[in-house]
């Protein structure tokens, strides 16, 4: 198979995402070392993604010819989706030769690598999607979130401009004694 790469400043960069294969789902299998896990709320939002968007990332994985398994490397948690969720009979990989060593590292890079949602941006996101038009209950669908969180999001951004269209009802009415 023709080996892609780029040229950039640091040199050539292998690009194995231009030969992704797609292979029967049962002779994919888990790693043994990834500490990573992903919550059950995730875990939907990821199938939602899938459903929504298509399947967009390869999982990663090596070839094992002794066992004739591709072993994931990066996306274990796609490929649950795949094979739990959607029961796919079969999966998009791209495949690494690596030695055990570097695919241990190759995992850690890769979930290290995704970063975290900033809150502030994550509010003005929020902000964004309602002055779209887009209603709460769309946004808690779509982004995974219940409406406690979206709500939270808003505070961060600006009490008068997140809430202007909310509305109201008495929290607490005072009552004189008598």
């Amino acid at each position: 198979m023709e080996e892609f790469t780029l040229t950039t400043k640091k040199g050539k960069i292998a690009l194995p995402c231009m030969t992704p294969v797609i292979v029967p789902i049962n002779k994919v299998q888990a790693n043994d070392y990834n500490p990573n896990h992903v919550s059950t709320k995730n875990m939907k939002l990821l199938e939602r993604s899938i459903v929504d968007n298509g399947f967009c990332f390869p999982i990663v994985t090596i070839y094992d010819e002794q066992a004739d398994k591709y072993v994931i490397v990066d996306g274990f948690h796609r490929y649950l989706i795949f094979r739990d969720y959607l029961q796919a009979e079969n999966i998009p990989v791209v495949v690494l030769k690596h030695s055990i060593a570097k695919r241990m590292a190759a995992t850690i890079q890769f979930n290290r690598a995704r970063g975290v949602h900033q809150i502030e941006e994550m509010g003005d996101l929020i902000i964004a999607l309602i002055n779209q038009g887009v209603p709460e209950d769309k946004i808690t669908k779509e982004l995974g979130m219940d409406l406690e969180e979206v709500l939270r999001l808003k505070q961060v951004t600006g009490v008068a401009e997140a809430f202007k269209n909310q509305a109201y009802s008495a929290a607490w009415e005072f009552i004189p004694d008598d």
